[in-house]
């Protein structure tokens, strides 16, 4: 039977599950509500291919008791009445086919299971007096191994729906007065009770263990997943900043200008450079140099923190924004943000000519994409703002016009 299994469970709880759970055959509430419904599905499915099998032998049994009766009346009304089992086992088949009606599974076998037993059980004691009844015994032993171990209930399920059929046998032969061969009954329906039940255990077991081993598989599947996709974010992303690195730049940065140009909307990319940085490190020190790269970093992520505007690191001490249908002007008013939040972080730069605190300079441009415009081109202007931006004093920018072109 093919279960495939849940993501739902991580493998702490399968391994406790297959410590406490497995031998009682009965998992905790929530879990054991996900096997059944799958449960039902699959037996449903598989039955569609039993149900010939079972049809198969129940015919076969049924030829070899009907010859060895030679009393006509008693062949006669041992069909009648036999004949209904396999009307039962072709009613549950019907039902199998109908996709709807699985989560009902267990509720048509069992009902056709307790009939099945409590026929054959009958028979025997209303031909009791007639006749040899040996070979009736042999079919019902027939039908409570076929029930245990051919429909494909659960465990407690088959024991409850092959025991009832025997109480409602008993009760209705006591009923009308039937003989009951009891010494007859111990040696072939309890008996084959209990070997059909041993059967149904080790078979739900098996079941159930599958589950489980499936429920492994898909827990392991979800962590490499996650594991990769933990991989992949971490591939894209500077270590020091946690911002995008340069090689998720250009992936957006394509992605955003194909777009762009497509639906002919502005695109604002804004390069941003730590004024004297070099002077920072070499007065204060390469960690004192991190922390600083780390505080300006959470500004940015936190200027770009909607819909695919990108905050990376492009190298050094120079960061890359992108903001995707932003004209100059809207450009302008985060580059005043970027440049005041910057200033209220008070990081102190004691070699700074220009400023007691860290300051930044950037190079702004925008523009709508044309066809024969090149990325590499938009980039370059935007470092040529930057420059102008240095050059004019630092702490400041500066931002492409109409007449700056993309080269």
């Amino acid at each position: 039977m093919k279960l495939h299994g849940t993501k739902n469970l991580n493998r702490d709880q399968i391994d406790a599950l297959i410590a406490s759970r497995l031998n009682i055959l009965h998992f905790s509430k929530p879990i054991e509500k996900m096997y059944r419904k799958q449960y039902r599905s699959a037996a449903a499915y598989e039955f569609r291919y039993r149900a010939p099998m079972v049809l198969f032998l129940y015919t076969f049994l049924t030829v070899g008791v009907y010859n060895n009766i030679s009393d006509l009346y008693i062949r006669s009304e041992w069909l009648s009445l036999y004949k209904w089992v396999g009307i039962i086992v072709s009613i549950a088949w019907f039902c199998s086919f109908k996709k709807s009606w699985s989560k009902y599974f267990d509720l048509y076998t069992s009902l056709g299971a307790i009939g099945a037993v409590s026929i054959t059980f009958v028979i025997i004691n209303l031909l009791a007096t007639a006749y040899n009844t040996a070979l009736l015994h042999a079919a019902m032993m027939y039908a409570v191994v076929i029930i245990y171990s051919f429909i494909g209930m659960r465990f407690y399920t088959a024991i409850i729906a092959g025991w009832l059929g025997g109480i409602i046998g008993i009760i209705f032969s006591n009923y009308y007065n039937l003989y009951i061969d009891w010494t007859y009954l111990n040696h072939t329906y309890i008996f084959s009770s209990f070997l059909g039940m041993s059967l149904c255990y080790v078979i739900d077991r098996q079941h159930r263990e599958n589950y489980l081993q499936n429920c492994i598989i898909e827990a392991t599947q979800q962590e490499i997943t996650e594991q990769s996709k933990l991989l992949e974010e971490l591939s894209l992303l500077d270590p020091l900043t946690g911002l995008a690195n340069r090689r998720y730049l250009n992936r957006i940065l394509e992605a955003e200008w194909t777009l762009a140009l497509k639906q002919q909307t502005p695109m604002s990319m804004i390069m941003l450079d730590i004024d004297y940085f070099k002077n920072y490190n070499d007065t204060l020190g390469h960690i004192s140099g991190d922390h600083c790269l780390q505080a300006i970093a959470l500004v940015l992520k936190a200027i770009t923190n909607s819909g695919s505007e990108i905050a990376a690191r492009y190298g050094g001490e120079e960061f890359i924004l992108v903001f995707p249908q932003t004209n100059s002007a809207k450009a302008k008013e985060i580059a005043n943000s970027i440049m005041d939040q910057i200033h209220k972080l008070e990081i102190q730069h004691p070699d700074s000519p220009i400023h007691p605190y860290i300051t930044v300079s950037l190079g702004i441009v925008t523009a709508v994409p044309q066809k024969d415009d090149l990325l590499s081109d938009y980039i370059e202007l935007a470092d040529k703002k930057l420059y102008e931006a240095k050059k004019s004093g630092r702490n400041c920018y500066q931002i492409a016009h109409n007449s700056d072109t993309i080269i």
